[in-house]
């Protein structure tokens, strides 16, 4: 939090699995020390220099789990039953699709626990670049048999069929997962609707389906049958075309025959080929995606991973965060002129 300018303006919840890891979390937090000077390459903000701790609101995952999950093997101080159960995934998307049912808000950010503050930054700031011109990605990166079972299974829960789509289609590109209340709801009414039946009941009978294929899915569905402002308002953006408009296609050689992951999901592959980082990073500036996978700092020169970095510029390194301020702090960045 220290170079996030206005955390105590947002709100934070920290979603836990039971109440061990709810005593884990909160003595991390209580032990967290005060900001100094400097935070990695960056000088902190003067209004976190030994500022208060930022304000997180822990929450047990058995306090917002919906009925159809709750039983005498699940308690607050187990939810295990429901992991063992379902599996990993769809245990993380229960967790992340629970909390999006249960607090209010306009709009909200899904993280994974691993992310990381880039630079010195403001959170709305990175709402309001997104929700100035909201963008739903989708590639023709559909190449695994588990990809096909995520995609056919979203369609499933939908009420749909993903012949409708096309068979290549995939919705996990960009990590930049902001969502809106109003169509987290809608999908949720939408579902209920076409099955006449509880939504849990349907997403579990089609195998938990990744939270995020199954909401940009509804996206790209309600925007060709509807003309409320709520969907109207997203643009629709297929990865590799919008990629060749901003001359990236040379580097497609890096990403195009890759198995299990979506075109921009693992982007930073394409930044084997430096000549093209000032073009990928004109590209996401243009779709206010702030948010990025860089799994690998060695993929590239220093020099042009910092010069992406900041050019772009990233907000928070997400869904994997490298030691990017370590990285810099013990020498491996060959800072090009002008970046400080």
């Amino acid at each position: 939090m220290c170079l996030c300018l206005d955390h105590a303006e947002v709100d934070f919840y920290a979603i836990v699995s039971d109440s061990g890891e709810e005593k884990s979390f909160r003595g991390i937090l209580d032990a967290l020390q005060p900001c100094g000077q400097a935070f990695g390459r960056w000088d902190v903000p003067p209004s976190n220099i030994n500022g208060p701790a930022p304000k997180v609101e822990i929450v047990n995952m058995y306090d917002i789990l919906p009925e159809f999950f709750r039983g005498d093997n699940v308690t607050r101080e187990s939810t295990s039953y429901i992991l063992d159960t379902y599996g990993k995934f769809a245990y993380q998307s229960i967790k992340k699709l629970a909390s999006a049912m249960h607090f209010e808000y306009d709009h909200a950010l899904w993280l994974d626990s691993e992310a990381i503050a880039v630079r010195p930054f403001r959170l709305r700031q990175t709402f309001d670049t997104h929700i100035k011109a909201p963008a739903v990605f989708r590639s023709r990166m559909r190449n695994t048999d588990f990809m096909g079972e995520i995609m056919n299974n979203s369609a499933k829960v939908l009420g749909r069929s993903i012949d409708s789509f096309g068979p290549l289609l995939w919705t996990l590109e960009s990590v930049q997962w902001i969502i809106e209340r109003d169509v987290l709801r809608d999908m949720v009414r939408y579902v209920e609707a076409a099955h006449g039946r509880d939504f849990w009941s349907v997403w579990t009978e089609n195998h938990g389906p990744f939270e995020i294929n199954l909401y940009n899915l509804h996206i790209v569905a309600r925007k060709l049958e509807t003309v409320s402002s709520v969907f109207s308002k997203y643009a629709v953006l297929e990865t590799e075309r919008e990629m060749i408009r901003f001359g990236i296609a040379p580097a497609f050689p890096e990403m195009e025959f890759q198995k299990g992951t979506g075109f921009l999901e693992r982007g930073y592959n394409l930044l084997r080929r430096p000549e093209i980082q000032p073009n990928f990073s004109a590209f996401l500036r243009r779709y206010g995606q702030r948010l990025f996978r860089l799994d690998d700092l060695t993929v590239a020169p220093p020099e042009t991973v910092t010069r992406f970095i900041l050019d772009t510029p990233l907000d928070l390194l997400v869904c994997g965060a490298p030691p990017l301020h370590g990285w810099w702090r013990h020498g491996q960045d060959a800072s090009p002129p002008g970046v400080v």
